[in-house]
């Protein structure tokens, strides 16, 4: 942790509070934006993600009542939601699923509302039978700390912080602008994250990797030290090779500075403790060393190095 010069890090949960809350719901047909909050909610209460918690609780709040209408859903790893409302196939989720992957369409009379959605939120798209209905548009502000915590890293001399997201290139290149990170991924799926960190690595650097997400726990596997926060799931938890007993930002750099600095006490320890065996040694070859000398070179120095470490309990 300590020689590390990268650091990525998810956005959702990591650089933002993770308590996504429903903004909006923007209509992109004749539906009506509470049947469309409906629709949306009956799918992704089977999803234990907290932007799907967010649309949930969004129904909720508005007394919106909605029966189990689909038939059983699909879920797609760091895509989205897919079913069946009788013959019509709905999807919800990212840009790349929802467009790409299931290849929907926009209609022309709403292409200009589409390219005029707010980029400071992550928007969820909903689409039925291949046409766009519904954009969600989720609010999960930016942490407080995170602008300051970027610029901490960068005293510390990290060459590269990376933010790596879900969200489509326009919300993610506004929120990189926003907490001046040097390099954003937007889109990516849970094997593009494990590919960029294997890429880092192959060129000779250390990579931390920071999430809390179920989705990010293979790469946290995969990086030279995986940091999971807190507050995140269970499985990225145990994936860690640290994990921050809070959910704030300010520990990442906290833990690297406690990281230098133990790995320093370590290398004087080990140095001193080598220095005077070595002295020790040639003095016994000479057959000046005396017994206590000698004692003093195993026990004298073992209490030493401890006594040096503990140092490290003093520092701020």
């Amino acid at each position: 942790l300590g020689s590390a010069s990268v650091i990525c890090s998810d956005k959702t949960g990591t650089l933002t509070k993770a308590q996504p809350t429903l903004h909006s719901v923007i209509a992109f047909g004749e539906e009506k934006e509470d049947d469309l909050l409906c629709l949306a909610a009956c799918l992704e209460e089977h999803f234990p993600h907290s932007m799907a918690k967010a649309v949930v609780r969004a129904a909720a709040e508005r007394n919106l009542e909605h029966e189990e209408v689909h038939s059983k859903v699909e879920y797609i790893v760091a895509h989205g939601i897919a079913s069946y409302v009788g013959e019509k196939r709905v999807v919800i989720g990212s840009a790349h699923f929802v467009f790409e992957d299931e290849k929907c369409r926009i209609r022309p009379e709403y292409q200009q509302c589409f390219d005029e959605l707010p980029l400071q939120y992550s928007h969820l798209y909903l689409a039925i039978d291949n046409v766009l209905e519904a954009v969600l548009c989720i609010e999960d502000p930016v942490r407080e700390e995170a602008k300051q915590v970027i610029r901490e890293l960068k005293r510390e001399g990290f060459t590269k912080i990376v933010m790596m997201t879900g969200d489509s290139e326009r919300t993610a290149a506004a929120i990189a602008k926003q907490i001046g990170v040097d390099e954003y991924h937007a889109e990516v799926l849970p094997e593009d994250k494990a590919n960029f960190v294997q890429q880092e690595k192959e060129a000779g650097r250390r990579v931390v990797m920071v999430g809390d997400g179920i989705n990010d726990a293979p790469v946290l596997a995969g990086a030279d030290v995986g940091a999971a926060m807190g507050s995140g799931a269970d499985a990225a938890i145990e994936a860690a090779d640290v994990v921050f007993m809070t959910s704030s930002m300010d520990a990442i750099p906290e833990a690297i500075r406690i990281a230098r600095s133990t790995g320093a006490i370590s290398n004087q320890n080990v140095v001193f403790a080598l220095a005077v065996k070595a002295l020790v040694m040639i003095l016994g070859l000479m057959g000046i060393a005396s017994m206590w000398l000698a004692v003093f070179a195993d026990t004298g120095v073992a209490i030493l190095c401890v006594l040096n470490s503990i140092r490290i309990l003093y520092k701020k």
